[in-house]
């Protein structure tokens, strides 16, 4: 058997069963939602013989679900649909992998899984466990046992992501080291500058600066521009609607794979190489709308913004790292200069000028240093740059000079080489 990578998932899953005694509520409601499960199989059946053999989504098959479930069974909390639809698309594409074809599975048992929003556990005084399960709104069922498993009390510190509630057991799945908020804070802080073309990072350790580092995206790049190409003959040569929408998203789908792997190797590689660090992102929520509502924006700068990962390259550093990882905010880390605190001009986009210091500083290398100390300020150890002696054994790294292959990194503009001056 293969082993599984460690980092296969986002937390490790956990599973314990228990027996108990099903009420007739209980029951009741597992025949319900078997019927519930019949009709979303029909429904989802239906949809992908109409949709060239592909399964709809669940939440494609809810909206075709809902107004039947909330009739039939209105006296039931609403959010059960979520469960049901989401086990019958399960089942459909478990059948068309087995049996290499599309088909309506038959189901039997009485099973069904409860959303974490729809129960609540607690441990009694007397060693036993309760749990409040929400059937209808405002009217709850209870389910009491006593746990015997030999890792329950390891396992129940996690959080319960969902309940298999069948007619005999009951079927915890725990998920192991997905809460950030209980990670310690790693001894050393990397704050990074998320570009389209680059990852910049300054490091502190030690109450001091560290040389910064600089991590390419051009293989991402390239592989977002091929598959552009693609997909732009695709739509030009190919004039059957049908075939160009399926060719279409499997483009899309090799793409993402493709980028998903590139951002796995270098996430892995990152976090190997920083041990016990706690990583600083800015908290970019929201951006691609707010430069969309400005008045200067290009084509081509939304096109970057649209297929810019940046989220999924923090989601893979958060649970791969087993420090804390902190999000700050990113208003004045390209605008404000972290070594005086004066105001930056950019003559170019890869050059930061500060007219308090009298220098240029590369943009992105600046931005990092920047998120760095907002960071250390929100963990309680504020950092003066000026005032340190490790800036200046490395504040030439953090000058602007166009060597190397880090010219064309900042963006696809012109670069003016702006000679530095000395202070």
């Amino acid at each position: 058997m293969a082993k599984k990578h460690r980092w296969g998932s986002e937390g490790e899953k956990r599973t314990i069963a228990v027996k108990y005694r099903p009420s007739q509520r209980i029951l009741k409601y597992l025949v319900d939602m078997r019927g519930a499960l019949v009709m979303a199989l029909s429904q989802g059946y239906i949809l992908a013989k109409n949709g060239d053999n592909r399964l709809p989504s669940p939440i494609v098959l809810r909206g075709k679900v809902k107004p039947w479930f909330y009739s039939a069974y209105g006296a039931y909390a609403k959010h059960h649909v979520n469960p049901v639809c989401r086990a019958a698309v399960a089942l459909l594409r478990a059948y068309k992998k087995r049996d290499k074809r599309l088909g309506l599975p038959q189901v039997r048992k009485l099973a069904m899984r409860i959303d974490s929003e729809l129960f609540r556990l607690t441990e009694n005084d007397d060693g036993t466990v309760s749990i409040r399960v929400t059937l209808e709104p405002f009217n709850y069922e209870y389910i009491t046992f006593t746990p015997c498993h030999k890792k329950w009390s390891e396992y129940s510190a996690a959080r319960v992501s969902e309940i298999l509630l069948t007619e005999t057991r009951l079927f915890f799945t725990f998920t192991m080291g997905v809460d950030d908020r209980h990670k310690p804070l790693g001894k050393r802080f990397m704050g990074s500058d998320l570009n389209f073309q680059t990852v910049d990072s300054s490091v502190f350790s030690d109450a001091r600066l560290e040389s910064p580092g600089i991590e390419t995206l051009r293989r991402i790049d390239q592989v977002q521009n091929d598959f552009s190409r693609r997909r732009r003959r695709l739509q030009l040569h190919i004039r059957n609607p049908k075939k160009r929408y399926r060719m279409l998203t499997e483009t899309r789908g090799r793409q993402k794979n493709r980028v998903k792997d590139a951002l796995q190797q270098l996430s892995t590689r990152i976090v190997r190489e920083n041990p016990d660090t706690t990583f600083i992102f800015e908290n970019l929520k929201g951006i691609r709308n707010r430069v969309e509502k400005r008045e200067t924006r290009s084509k081509k700068l939304r096109t970057y913004l649209n297929r810019w990962p940046y989220r999924m390259f923090q989601r893979m550093v958060e649970y791969k790292d087993r420090c804390r990882t902190l999000h700050v905010n990113p208003r004045g880390t390209s605008s404000e200069c972290p070594v005086c605190g004066g105001k930056l001009v950019h003559p170019a986009w890869a050059v930061s000028h500060c007219k308090t210091c009298g220098v240029d500083y590369d943009r992105n290398r600046l931005a990092s240093l920047a998120i760095l100390l907002q960071g250390l300020r929100l963990c309680g150890q504020p950092f003066a740059v000026s005032a340190g002696a490790s800036w200046q054994s490395v504040k030439h790294e953090y000058l602007y000079a166009l060597r190397g292959p880090e010219a064309g990194r900042a963006g696809r503009t012109e670069i003016v080489n702006a000679p530095n001056r000395s202070v």
